[in-house]
């Protein structure tokens, strides 16, 4: 029988990333000898994962996608952990057996307690780029093959995608300020940008020209 359990401090930074100019977060916690990277992403071009919990265990390299219900905004992140799950997590813990019964449900409020009520950007950008081989399998970005940034495109057709543009935080070496504004300007333009293979001779972008540029045409 599945465990409910309801992470509901989840709601600050769910708030917050819905605000966000990529729509995504990651952020670490660690209980014991577990290392859990727990990810979300919101655009509504995440039409599979907007009310998905991604949550990667580091020690057995297991990823699982959980589903969330519930009013988010109000606190509501009600899920359903099945067997399988759980052994998944309690594996992860890696403990050593002491002819107690293991509690879950405290290991549940555990991880709770230690979601973050707030992740600055540089933090978050930072946890992103450093587990972008994992975020490449979850098809949050688009056309994850092409990881080198070439430059912007006008858009005559639509609008930039979230799935695109957060690309930026992931593939580039630039500051998450930096890449912040240069999305405000693609956005406020209706710009995006495009990218390529590594196997491609192509020069790479510089983030601090494409902004300069995007300045001037504003002018």
């Amino acid at each position: 029988m599945a465990i409910e359990f309801n992470f509901n401090r989840l709601q600050n930074l769910y708030i917050a990333t819905l605000h966000s100019f990529d729509k995504a977060m990651a952020f670490d916690i660690e209980i014991g000898r577990g290392r859990f990277l727990f990810m979300m992403y919101l655009s509504d071009e995440d039409k599979e994962s907007k009310d998905m919990l991604f949550v990667y265990m580091r020690n057995t390299r297991i990823l699982r996608k959980i589903k969330m219900y519930g009013n988010h905004k109000k606190g509501g992140f009600k899920v359903f952990i099945n067997e399988e799950v759980k052994n998944r997590f309690i594996q992860e813990l890696q403990l050593i057996p002491n002819g107690g019964e293991f509690d879950f449900i405290c290991f549940l409020n555990q991880l709770n307690e230690n979601i973050p009520l707030e992740i600055t950007q540089d933090i978050k950008v930072r946890t992103l780029r450093n587990n972008r081989d994992i975020i490449r399998t979850l098809n949050v970005i688009d056309e994850a093959e092409k990881t080198v940034l070439i430059g912007d495109r006008h858009l005559s057709v639509g609008t930039p995608q979230d799935k695109t543009l957060r690309k930026l935080y992931l593939y580039t070496n630039a500051s998450a300020e930096d890449v912040t504004h240069l999305i405000k300007l693609l956005k406020k333009l209706n710009r995006t940008v495009a990218w390529t293979t590594e196997d491609n001779n192509y020069r790479v972008a510089d983030i601090r020209e494409m902004i300069n540029s995007l300045n001037g045409s504003e002018n």
